[in-house]
């Protein structure tokens, strides 16, 4: 493969500086794997947590419907 025809990596963005993926160690891109993956699951997480506040609050409306019966 040729020069040409390699596609290149994109840039990995870090505390606002950008690094070539192809510079990095492979200990460091081991770890910006972690990071990114951690990141991932904390939106997850996050996403699925909004959820759980929304059924809540639903079910604490109705309950309080069903008190003032």
């Amino acid at each position: 493969m040729t020069e040409e025809t390699k596609q290149k990596l994109p840039k990995i963005i870090w505390k606002d500086k950008e690094y070539e993926q192809e510079n990095l160690t492979n200990q460091q891109k081991y770890l910006f794997n972690h990071i990114l993956d951690i990141q991932k699951k904390e939106n997850e997480y996050r996403f699925g947590l909004d959820q759980i506040h929304a059924m809540k609050e639903i079910f604490e409306k109705r309950l309080e419907e069903e008190l003032q019966k």
